[in-house]
């Protein structure tokens, strides 16, 4: 029997998504629609915790994006009165009627005291910075997190990326339930699909599109199964083997520009082959 599992309810389970992008707010939406779901609220929180200057956000945006991730970074600093939709706007648009709070920090007495107070049968975490167990633990089942890969084996950031890079043919999709190791708990659902290791386009605009095509919509699905099988306590989970690679960091420019150059040479063969 899983650990996750309760009485089922007709009145369902009293959800909370922590999230810091826009793409948890998709994943909100989908879990408002189901019957499962009592109540749901959305807390938002920052992309990521501490505080840096425009300098050393600035530094970081150039070792992972290059030069023209810093000129588009100095453009949205110089427009940003002008764009964009706050994260209140977001989930009033995608997400009416639900319950909406934010936290610049998740892990500050006065968050903590916010979601203890949300009273939360389950919690469902995607984009949001690594939790500890004073956040995850809150909830009365604990908390899902939906990582965009195959876990163990691709654990961490840049879905997609080091796979294209190694040249392995799919990507998978994990639901599982956190722990204190980074996307390390155990899985609840986990699924894998094929992708094009020697795309037409410019393989990281591929990836972009691939990410909101393939591995969102599914990965929203799968967490909305996991969350209907929590309220009806069927769902089971399985503990992940140990991790034989290293976990994933954030893809950096020199290793962009290292995927083109072995994505061309992908290219270069497959049209040699057809002749």
């Amino acid at each position: 029997m899983s650990d996750l599992a309760i009485t089922p309810s007709a009145h369902g389970l009293d959800v909370v998504v922590l999230t810091s992008a826009v793409l948890g707010v998709e994943l909100a939406a989908g879990l408002a629609g189901l019957n499962e779901v009592r109540s749901l609220t959305v807390v938002t929180t920052s992309v990521m915790r501490g505080r840096r200057n425009f300098r050393e956000k600035l530094s970081g945006i150039y070792r992972h994006d290059g030069p023209a991730g810093v000129l588009r970074a100095g453009i949205r600093r110089i427009y940003k009165k002008g764009g964009g939709q706050d994260a209140a706007a977001v989930v009033a648009a995608r997400c009416p009627g639900i319950k909406h709070l934010h936290c610049a920090d998740l892990h500050a007495p006065e968050s903590l005291a916010l979601l203890k107070d949300l009273s939360p049968d389950l919690g469902v975490v995607f984009g949001a910075y690594r939790l500890k167990p004073c956040v995850f633990t809150i909830p009365q089942l604990g908390c899902l997190n939906l990582h965009l890969g195959k876990a163990p084996e691709f654990r961490g950031s840049s879905p997609a990326f080091y796979e294209m890079l190694e040249g392995v043919s799919s990507v998978g999709v994990t639901v599982h339930r956190m722990t204190e190791g980074l996307d390390a708990g155990p899985i609840l659902k986990q699924e894998s699909f094929p992708i094009d290791l020697a795309p037409r386009e410019d393989p990281i605009s591929y990836l972009h599109r691939y990410q909101s095509e393939v591995l969102v919509p599914n990965g929203i699905r799968l967490m909305m199964e996991a969350v209907r099988l929590c309220a009806m306590g069927q769902i089971s989970e399985r503990p992940q083997p140990l991790a034989q690679r290293p976990t994933r960091r954030r893809a950096t420019y020199q290793l962009k520009r290292e995927l083109r150059r072995r994505v061309a040479g992908r290219r270069a063969r497959l049209m040699a082959a057809l002749g």
